[in-house]
């Protein structure tokens, strides 16, 4: 099977790219300026594909540059499925959104059903997204994810494990974070690349709409302790006030079952392994 791949280049194309071959199927890479209509028709056009995995975002949520979310998270998303429709009509479309569509007030272990409130123009872009892509449903098979946090080697020291684990390898004597306390769901680019992959190849139609989550919940002391352990090392932890979010719920990850349902045989990494591969920079 052929899978074109937007966002191949990026640091979960890269892990989706080598997830595709592991399964013995072919990556087509779509390389095209989204908010470009004509270019991305071109690129579809061009290329030969069954099902498609969109990946290709505008991601880092404090960008200053909040325009770019809309023009290329939703129309950008939307260009592409136009062209599809046009041209590979009843194709499947597994789109990357975000879990962060939850917002303010979500706690505890979220379900799909849980209801929507994005609190930044990233969450909102990729909602956006999520219901526009609705309008192709009656020519496109649409297959929208919610991926909780992951990480994993190569991504930008701008988001938090990264950063914990640079300053560890880099034997750091001090490190600034927020809250230490709370609870987030923290998964691996390659269990989620393996999501991505096998719903874009399921004989049977996934939901449209689910989350890929660990499951499980980890505090950010976990991690420190995690890493002291990997390293023999611990920097001494100041809580910064820049990095502390007012109204910070204690808890908050995914429910994956309905992942779990869809690929039976899939199952996440345990935190533990994900740190260890990301200080040890061991082969993935």
């Amino acid at each position: 099977m052929r899978i074109a791949l937007t966002g191949a280049s990026g640091f979960t194309g890269r892990f989706v790219a080598g997830a595709l071959a592991q399964a013995g199927a072919t990556c087509v890479p779509i390389e095209a300026d989204l908010t470009n209509a004509t270019e991305v028709e071109r690129a579809v056009e061009e290329a030969e594909f069954d099902r498609v995995i969109h990946l290709a975002a505008k991601a880092f949520v404090n960008a200053a540059d909040w325009k770019a979310f809309y023009t290329v998270n939703q129309l950008g998303t939307f260009h592409l499925l136009e062209a599809i429709a046009r041209q590979r009509p009843d194709t499947r479309c597994v789109l990357a959104s975000s879990a962060q569509v939850y917002g303010a007030g979500a706690e505890g272990l979220i379900d799909e059903d849980t209801p929507t409130n994005p609190a930044n123009h990233y969450a909102v872009s990729k909602l956006a997204m999520e219901w526009g892509a609705r309008r192709w449903a009656d020519r496109l098979e649409i297959v929208a994810t919610r991926p909780f946090n992951y990480t994993g080697i190569g991504q930008g020291t701008e988001y938090l494990i990264p950063k914990v684990v640079d300053h560890f390898r880099r034997r750091a004597p001090v490190i600034e974070l927020g809250n230490l306390w709370v609870k987030r769901d923290f998964g691996d680019v390659r269990a989620v690349a393996d999501a991505y992959v096998g719903l874009a190849l399921a004989e049977d139609a996934p939901p449209q709409t689910l989350n890929i989550a660990t499951g499980t919940v980890r505090s950010i002391d976990e991690i420190l302790d995690v890493l002291a352990g990997l390293s023999g090392h611990r920097p001494e932890v100041r809580v910064s006030p820049a990095f502390v979010r007012a109204n910070d719920v204690p808890v908050l990850g995914g429910d994956a079952g309905r992942l779990r349902a869809s690929l039976p045989g899939w199952r996440p990494r345990d935190l533990a392994d994900t740190l260890a591969w990301m200080y040890r920079k061991e082969p993935a």
